[in-house]
């Protein structure tokens, strides 16, 4: 067993495979106190396979769905902690997190690596696909996972969110404003709804006040570098 720090919590697992211990590398820590166990059953694992099918239409070898299943008992556990999964890609930026998130395919990461090659050093890439992110009485922060996506780009690091941007490709560049209620609804597309009706609530009402302290924008964007500026010509910070 191996307790690793990720989002503030320090959590235990027991993979079964190697390649699960690689993947969580970057996140072990001395620590013997946990406050959560993972142990990763076949029933896991083979829901992680029939699911991959279904959306990929193909199989993932075993060791790849027990990280994801890994994943998976995190998303639903960080709930009940005032945290949430969000699928997107986000940088460090002036000391805060800068969020782009969208469906699969839009342009993400591309989007994100245009920032690293405009500013170098000053950006530093947090996670490019599943971070998690925790609500306190500072506000919300993001944090780096291990699940990195398939580019493999993010650090074990974490930022308070300065700002949301709602990508959507277009061929001129240009920035909007998004209102709560469609804020709302594109944030509930790209995290994990929980199973349980009052974990549900609690993620809707998370959501619902990370919209309101933290700046939503629509940016309709190409892969110029005038994307970049585009963007940063929305941000207060």
């Amino acid at each position: 067993m191996q307790v690793y720090r990720i989002a503030g919590m320090n959590i235990a697992v027991e993979p079964r495979y190697e390649y699960t211990k690689k993947y969580l590398a970057d996140y072990a820590v001395d620590d013997t106190d946990y406050e959560l166990l993972i142990n990763i059953t076949d029933e896991m694992i083979d829901y992680e396979q029939s699911l991959n099918v279904k959306i990929h239409g193909e199989k993932l070898g075993d060791a790849g769905c027990e990280s994801i299943a890994v994943l998976r008992v995190l998303c639903d556990y960080i709930i009940r902690r005032g945290g949430f999964f969000l699928h997107c890609s986000c940088l460090k930026y002036r000391g805060k997190a800068i969020i782009f998130t969208a469906p699969s395919g839009t342009g993400k990461s591309t989007h994100a690596a245009l920032w690293k090659q405009h500013f170098g050093d000053s950006v530093e890439i947090i996670n490019d696909d599943k971070p998690l992110v925790r609500e306190d009485a500072d506000g919300f922060t993001i944090y780096g996972t291990p699940w990195r996506g398939k580019h493999g780009r993010g650090t074990n690091t974490s930022a308070p969110i300065g700002a949301v941007f709602f990508l959507a490709q277009a061929p001129e560049n240009s920035v909007e404003p998004v209102d709560s209620i469609t804020a709302l609804s594109l944030l509930m597309q790209q995290t994990v709804i929980p199973r349980g009706r009052e974990d549900t609530a609690a993620l809707v009402d998370m959501l619902g006040r990370l919209i309101e302290s933290v700046p939503m924008h629509r940016l309709y964007c190409n892969i110029s570098d005038e994307a970049v500026t585009t963007a940063l010509s929305a941000l207060d910070f």
